[in-house]
């Protein structure tokens, strides 16, 4: 769910060719189960409430919290429709309910204000240019309820200067200018700036592709 202008996106490694190499690449290479796990159980989710899963790539996440949680409705939304056949076919073979998936850019969500109790994103903003960062953080900001809370796990400060060297393939393959400030922590400062409230980094993990790190923050 990668963007800068409307009709224009990057796929998840950037190549469209290599998108049905992504769930395992990102489960063997970046702890990918364990991380997402932790993400979800920071979060308070409550039966009934209502979830988003912003950039949800081939659904991951988004089973992960159908099958961890009854009686919530997930909503997974990502700009690339090849992406989104993977995780819809994904759904029919699991025979999973309460998971609905839509295309959408993640600046200009297609959700009405104050909907969701809960918004996720994993492995997506460091896709983001400064500026489309911040609109992303707006939106997100705009879906979520008063007290809503927002999950993000993505590549940030690296801890030591080996996870800076490992992180480079990553700058290589998808950008030095949306990968750039994640190497100086942009995350944090970015979620004060756009109104986000009591933030948190809950944990950080080191991968064979550099340091990630996971966050909380609430609406006011």
């Amino acid at each position: 769910m990668k963007k800068d202008n409307p009709k224009a996106y990057i796929p998840a490694l950037k190549y469209h060719w290599l998108t049905r190499f992504y769930d395992p690449l990102v489960a063997s290479g970046l702890q990918e189960k364990k991380m997402k796990m932790h993400l979800i159980h920071q979060a308070s989710i409550r039966s009934g409430e209502l979830i988003l899963d912003l950039a949800c790539g081939t659904g991951t996440l988004a089973f992960l919290l159908q099958q961890t949680h009854s009686g919530i409705q997930v909503t997974g939304i990502d700009a690339d429709p090849q992406i989104l056949a993977i995780a819809k076919e994904k759904m029919k073979e699991n025979r999973a309910k309460g998971i609905v998936f839509k295309e959408g850019f993640s600046d200009q969500l297609p959700f009405s204000a104050n909907q969701f109790h809960h918004v996720f994103t994993s492995l997506f903003v460091h896709h983001l240019t400064l500026e489309k960062k911040k609109e992303t953080f707006e939106e997100v900001l705009r879906v979520l309820k008063s007290g809503g809370q927002f999950h993000i796990l993505d590549f940030e400060k690296p801890q030591n200067e080996w996870m800076r060297a490992a992180f480079l393939p990553v700058q290589f393959l998808d950008g030095f200018e949306t990968t750039s400030p994640h190497v100086r922590g942009i995350i944090p400062a970015l979620l004060k700036e756009t109104g986000f409230a009591a933030i948190e980094e809950t944990r950080k993990f080191s991968t064979i592709l550099g340091t990630l790190r996971a966050y909380k923050a609430y609406k006011p």
